[in-house]
């Protein structure tokens, strides 16, 4: 399946990702940056606006009375809640309407790639991008330990731009696009 994402990819960015992507080893990054910084954005304005605004409205007497730290702490969760609730639902619709992920094998499943799959790569990196940037922002009050635990899980989740994943030695198995 093409990747479904309706906003084009600007390839004027292209010159400026690729070389990262390149000396990352990150193949299907060039095609899903564009998503990631979506995504990013995204999670970015529930954080500051959605989430406040809504905690606002349903809980009036509550979340006005938390501290800083308890606000950023729940506004972190709301954004959270909203990033696995969407990745699910991305990924439970990718499963179902993917013709080409339906016909691969197993191991293709585990190692291939489709564009659709790419796009919830992306939307997952940019959540895990967020977090790395508000962890940094406020690790006096997350703590050493949630700083790398954002650096590991985007770390992690980076890797699935890399095809054949983690250059396992798959020589026989196709890399689809």
């Amino acid at each position: 399946m093409h990747d479904p994402f309706p906003l084009p990819r600007p390839d004027w960015l292209l010159p400026y990702v690729q070389p990262v992507a390149d000396f990352l080893h990150m193949q299907t990054l060039p095609l899903h940056f564009h998503e990631v910084m979506v995504a990013f954005t995204l999670y970015h304005v529930i954080n500051r606006h959605l989430a406040p605004a809504l905690s606002h409205c349903f809980f009036p007497r509550i979340y006005p009375s938390f501290n800083a730290r308890t606000k950023l702490n729940w506004d972190v969760h709301v954004v959270s809640f909203v990033q696995s609730t969407l990745i699910c639902a991305l990924a439970l619709w990718v499963l179902w309407a993917d013709d080409e992920l339906c016909d691969m094998t197993a191991t293709e499943r585990v190692y291939g790639y489709t564009g659709a799959s790419g796009l919830i790569q992306a939307f997952s990196g940019g959540y895990f991008l967020w977090d790395l940037v508000v962890t940094v922002q406020n690790v006096h009050i997350f703590g050493i330990g949630m700083l790398f635990h954002a650096i590991c899980a985007l770390c992690v989740f980076s890797l699935g731009f890399v095809s054949p994943i983690f250059a396992l030695s798959l020589h026989t198995q196709p890399w689809h696009h």
